[in-house]
């Protein structure tokens, strides 16, 4: 046959076949379903949502920078509307597809592509809700820890009838509860609701004394304040002889504080001729530390200094010593209100109580600095709630502070409540078998951190041993195919405590929608390819 009438031939045939094409999506249209199709595939629906997925993005990345992580995920990422947002883009997307049904091979980009970006957003939603963050603290030769505290905080509320536990999902730092705008939480089983009316992020324990009126109880007992202006730090200490452990303080690991009955008399230190005595001066802090937190990073002297205290029962004011190894250096006497500077750095002591046959009180209030609303660092969160009946009848209000447990009361009913980071049951257990903290040849600095840990599977009694390294986690089940799919437990190095070279926090990351993100953006990336680089021209 004549090439040209070969080719006529093939034209006219294309032809044929787009005009039967187009009478099919003509008369298709008529169907309530393809309209339905056309419509939710339609290109205004796509710009509109992504217009508004973009500005969504936007406004919590700005949230994200200048106020916080989890407001952002709250607000927007984690947000009901905004999952829904995307539900309805992945329904447009597979809308899209369907409008060029029957497929042709040209198409086959275009279909891969819009199916890789539904892939990845499932993936995506699927570790949001059913992944998470955590991390767990081990010791060595320690008890096996099965749970696994998440960044996810709850309320948990125990029934006063059936004892039974009741978890709600509750971020106080994220809703900000207020006298304003309260949050109401119905307690099952009961009529009863627990309404929370304000948080703070820095609640702290002040220690007072009490009087008692029976002269046979209580002991002789002190508070105190600690204070260094250079480090912007307050620390308010209560010291008792009821019990051997109340009347002793430790001073961050740097010196000891002690209450004694009476002060002792220091005996004379006996010289050795063998050895040359090397008195070690005095640790300055930093005035770059923040908070107590940091202090263990300065290592604990072989002769700690000390502080002596004994009250006086005539007079109510306190004798002290102030010295090092057997000497005293410095001696008086103290009264309320009066204040001691101690050699320690800048740190300062003030006596604020003092008595006989007192009882240490402790009252949870907001921490503020003498500078004004300034909070001090050093405190736990938490929110002021009560109980409340149906008649609008409500108990005395409390502060219930992050990891602890609270009783409320109304008339002769008591709620016990608890808040704090979600305790994630794992499927295994995990003990940290050593942990070595490898040095810089030369100095103190830890050049790499080595966990050896041993995962046990609570269902086989299977065990295994991991080495937890910088930047080289370990995994439970581990192999390729969990690997794989994402239903990996993986461990990373995240803390240690200089004060305890025996225990390390372990970071958990477990994300289950990983496989599905993976597979979306590698069916992405070839579905561009092959619309833009291995189409006809």
């Amino acid at each position: 046959m004549h090439p040209q009438k070969e080719q006529s031939l093939r034209l006219s045939a294309q032809q044929q076949e787009k005009q039967s094409r187009r009478k099919l999506i003509a008369a298709r249209k008529k169907s309530l379903f393809w309209q339905s199709v056309h419509l939710l595939g339609s290109l205004q629906l796509a710009l509109l949502l992504l217009a508004t997925i973009g500005i969504a993005c936007a406004v919590a990345t700005f949230t994200e920078s200048h106020f916080d992580t989890k407001v952002a995920h709250a607000v927007i990422y984690k947000a009901p509307w905004f999952l829904g947002w995307l539900a309805l883009l992945c329904l447009n997307l597979f809308a899209v597809t369907l409008t060029r049904w029957p497929w042709e091979k040209k198409h086959f980009g275009f279909v891969l592509t819009h199916y890789g970006i539904i892939t990845l957003l499932v993936g995506a939603a699927i570790g949001s809700r059913c992944g998470f963050e955590g991390n767990v603290t081990l010791q060595v030769k320690g008890t096996p820890v099965q749970k696994i505290t998440t960044s996810k905080s709850i309320l948990e509320v125990e029934s006063p009838l059936t004892q039974n536990l009741y978890t709600i999902p509750f971020d106080a730092s994220v809703t900000h509860p207020s006298q304003e705008h309260p949050r109401y939480f119905r307690i099952p089983e009961t009529p009863l609701q627990i309404v929370i009316d304000a948080w703070s992020d820095n609640l702290q324990q002040v220690p007072s004394l009490v009087e008692t009126k029976k002269e046979k109880e209580g002991w002789d007992a002190l508070v105190i304040c600690l204070r260094s202006q250079a480090l912007h730090q307050e620390q308010l200490v209560a010291l008792s002889l009821e019990k051997e452990t109340m009347a002793l303080f430790d001073f961050f690991g740097l010196a000891n504080i002690t209450l004694l009955p009476v002060l002792k008399v220091p005996l004379p230190a006996k010289p050795d001729s063998r050895k040359v005595a090397i008195e070690t001066t005095p640790t300055i802090l930093s005035p770059k530390i923040q908070n107590s937190t940091d202090l263990p990073l300065i290592q604990p002297q072989a002769h700690k200094p000390w502080l002596e205290l004994a009250l006086d029962k005539t007079t109510n004011e306190v004798h002290y010593q102030l010295g090092r190894r057997d000497t005293v250096q410095k001696k008086g006497t103290l009264k309320v209100g009066e204040a001691l500077p101690l050699g320690w750095a800048d740190w300062r002591l003030e006596l604020l109580q003092s008595g006989h046959h007192d009882i240490i009180v402790d009252k949870i209030v907001p921490a503020a600095s003498s500078e004004g609303n300034k909070a001090i660092p050093g405190g736990l969160p938490g929110f002021h709630a009560f109980l409340q009946d149906a008649t609008k009848h409500q108990g005395p209000p409390q502060w219930v502070v992050s990891g602890e447990v609270t009783s409320l009361e109304l008339d002769s009913m008591v709620i016990r409540v608890g808040y704090g980071m979600e305790l994630r049951p794992a499927p295994f257990s995990i003990e940290l078998l050593d942990f070595q903290i490898p040095r810089d040849e030369g100095s103190d600095a830890p050049s790499d951190f080595c966990a050896t840990v041993r995962f046990r599977n609570l269902r086989t009694g299977a065990s295994r041993d991991g080495l937890i390294r910088m930047n080289h986690p370990a995994s439970f089940p581990g192999g390729w195919w969990a690997g794989m799919t994402g239903i990996n437990y993986k461990f990373s190095q995240a803390e240690w405590n200089p004060r305890n070279l025996q225990e390390t926090t372990l970071q958990v990351l477990y994300d289950p929608g990983w496989l599905l993100k993976w597979i979306g953006s590698l069916a992405i990336c070839i579905g561009i390819a092959m619309m833009f680089y291995w189409s006809k021209k």
